[in-house]
């Protein structure tokens, strides 16, 4: 019978890629981490990993086990939650991870509502970027991702997983309010090709080069930051011209810049994403409320918003 802490240990070292990084993820030495990877490929009775210079590879035996390592774990973190509903221990806990601006958005405002509903339920908030959060989900390290995707790169399936729809969010022009774009002639994705652009996440990049192209240029990205902030500061000073999704908006609007309507850059689906089976209550609580805080929360072009072309 395999050890399901030593199945951690191996998920950590194939994730990181060298036993000191896993033991400095573990708080291990990398000695307790040799041995248990020794004990557990004496367990499988194969090599489970091989090392070479810069660290550790995986073998196809051991990919094997990180796979089924994580649905156990995830299985387990499951029973646990339910065990202690049951027992009385807690009314409660919801792990809860989620990119950057639904974090500043209406995840706050669902946050409240759970509170007022339920106010001994402990919820832990955590930021992060799609592809972790539904790491962390697969691997039992949270109960909700909150995620997005666009419909040229959507998420793998993941039989795993339920998806929850969110909202849809549009993705609108960003240009300076005296750009010829925020005038009221219509504008066409083609009339921006020769503007520097500012992008955010590698993500979102991905999706404005796709749109681009499909508009027959090759986007010039001078500036990438993560910050939808520093985004909306470099349109404001003039610098660039960008796309941002809208709920990067209602986060933050800074004076200056101009949003403009423009259906070529498509929209992002956000989603709620949980694991496949029964919810325990707190989780399926915490999917109303960021079910209702997102549907009064979805963002609209807005009163100041300019129409583009085909308004």
């Amino acid at each position: 019978m395999l050890e399901l802490h030593r199945l951690r240990v191996l998920r950590d070292v194939a994730r990181l890629g060298s036993m000191s990084a896993a033991a400095s993820a573990l708080s291990y030495s990398q000695p307790a981490i040799s041995h248990h990877i020794a004990r557990l490929e004496a367990e499988a009775g194969t090599p489970l990993v091989v090392r070479h210079a810069r660290g550790v590879r995986i073998t196809e035996a051991g990919r094997v086990l990180v796979e089924h390592a994580d649905s156990a774990l995830a299985a387990l973190s499951e029973a646990d939650e339910k065990v202690a509903a049951i027992a009385g221990l807690r009314a409660g806990r919801v792990r809860l991870s989620a990119f950057p601006t639904a974090v500043s958005g209406f995840v706050p405002e669902a946050l409240a509502a759970l509170r007022r509903r339920a106010a001994d339920v402990r919820v832990l908030l955590s930021e992060a970027e799609p592809a972790d959060a539904l790491a962390a989900l697969r691997a039992g390290e949270t109960d909700i991702a909150v995620a997005f995707d666009y419909a040229e790169a959507r998420s793998d399936p993941d039989s795993r997983l339920r998806f929850v729809p969110l909202m849809r969010d549009p993705v609108v022009l960003a240009v300076r309010d005296d750009h010829p774009a925020a005038g009221t002639r219509p504008v066409r994705l083609a009339d921006l090709a020769v503007e520097p652009w500012a992008s955010g996440c590698r993500r979102c990049r991905d999706h404005l080069e796709s749109r681009c192209r499909t508009a027959g240029f090759e986007p010039r990205v001078d500036f990438a930051t993560d910050q939808y902030v520093a985004v909306q500061r470099l349109v404001a000073c003039g610098v660039a011209v960008s796309a941002l999704p809208d709920l990067a908006f209602a986060c933050h609007s800074e004076p200056g810049v101009a949003r403009v309507a423009l259906p070529e850059l498509g929209a992002r689906r956000i989603y709620a994403a949980v694991s496949a089976g029964p919810r325990p209550p707190a989780v399926a609580a915490m999917l109303d409320e960021l079910a209702a805080a997102a549907d009064a929360h979805a963002p609209t072009a807005g009163p100041d918003a300019v129409g583009g072309d085909g308004r």
